[in-house]
């Protein structure tokens, strides 16, 4: 079987046809068959409440949603977290994500609970204890320095033992002092919505990567400085965040991007949205955790003659996906 149509590249489209056998590049005159994009990477997900989506009250703040006593951690106590998880992962694998880099709540069986199902992407654990408890797993997904204070600095020594990521929340619904997350010095920090221009250029200068999330962002009332974020070269990502806030679907997040960043070219969204955080990915240029020349691809319905334009349709369906890894 083959797929034949315009491919996106970091450099733009190229025409070919792939082999789905072998997933070599070949030359064949059968017709197009759609547009061909790198599976997509959703670098921040919080699949555990996916379920609460159809219960999720209005009118709450950011903290009383999802803030340590918040709504959303009552739910998850009280509900089949394992369905809830694989409500999300059936969405992740029908819209092309061949990437999840899940914050997992309720320490060791919050774990167990996304590791019983074969996801056949590449997911990525962010562990996180449950009150005295050492991390979980391998990889330290941290709520904010301003919710767990020191232990945040333990959570990370825990991660770098174990040759882990270290991912954690930031500046989110307010801004919080720089200093004292590049004193800790994650892999990434997350949203980042109320950060300035400086906190930006220090985040750049420690080489610690950007992920942002602005379907959820909106939804409270923030909005990451995108812009600047391009401006000054942050290796960066996209995320949807909560799965009871907003779809895994990462089409959805760069429609929405792409209508509220209008200066933002299509280029640039649809690259992080299938190239995201490569730098941090590759720091040892071996790929320990993600193989981007092995990610797979998604086809998608032509539904415009311009291919940016057809992406970013919202009539856009995705036909198939060829997975590699």
């Amino acid at each position: 079987m083959f797929w034949k149509g315009s491919l996106f590249t970091k450099e733009g489209f190229i025409n070919t046809c792939i082999d789905l056998e072998n997933c070599k590049f070949v030359t064949n005159d059968k017709e197009e068959d759609g547009i061909i994009v790198p599976l997509f990477r959703n670098c921040h997900t919080h699949l555990g409440d996916t379920g609460a989506r159809e219960s999720l009250p209005t009118g709450l703040s950011l903290a009383e949603l999802v803030g340590p006593n918040g709504w959303k951690h009552k739910w998850l106590e009280n509900n089949n977290i394992e369905n809830s998880i694989l409500q999300g992962l059936k969405e992740a694998t029908y819209s092309g994500i061949g990437l999840v880099m899940d914050f997992r709540e309720g320490g060791k069986e919050g774990l167990n609970a996304f590791k019983m199902h074969d996801y056949l992407g590449t997911s990525i654990l962010f562990g996180r204890p449950l009150k005295d408890e050492a991390l979980p797993g391998t990889h330290a997904g941290i709520s904010s320095l301003k919710d767990v204070g020191d232990l945040a600095f333990e959570l990370s020594s825990q991660a770098r033992a174990r040759k882990g990521l270290i991912g954690i929340h930031h500046s989110e619904n307010e801004h919080e002092n720089i200093d004292a997350l590049i004193e800790l010095n994650p892999d990434f920090a997350v949203h980042l919505c109320h950060a300035t221009d400086e906190d930006l250029s220090a985040l750049k200068k420690a080489n610690i990567s950007v992920v942002v999330c602005p379907r959820s962002n909106g939804y409270f009332g923030n909005k990451p400085p995108l812009e600047k974020m391009i401006d000054l070269g942050l290796d960066l990502g996209f995320g949807t965040d909560n799965g009871m806030v907003c779809s895994v679907n990462m089409l959805d997040e760069i429609r929405f991007i792409r209508e509220n960043y209008p200066s933002i070219s299509s280029h640039k969204i649809l690259e992080i949205a299938c190239f995201g955080l490569d730098d941090m990915l590759n720091k040892d240029v071996t790929s320990r955790y993600f193989n981007p020349k092995l990610s797979g691809w998604a086809l998608l319905s032509r539904e415009a003659e311009d291919n940016y334009e057809s992406i970013f349709s919202p009539e856009t369906k995705v036909l198939g996906v060829r997975w590699r890894n």
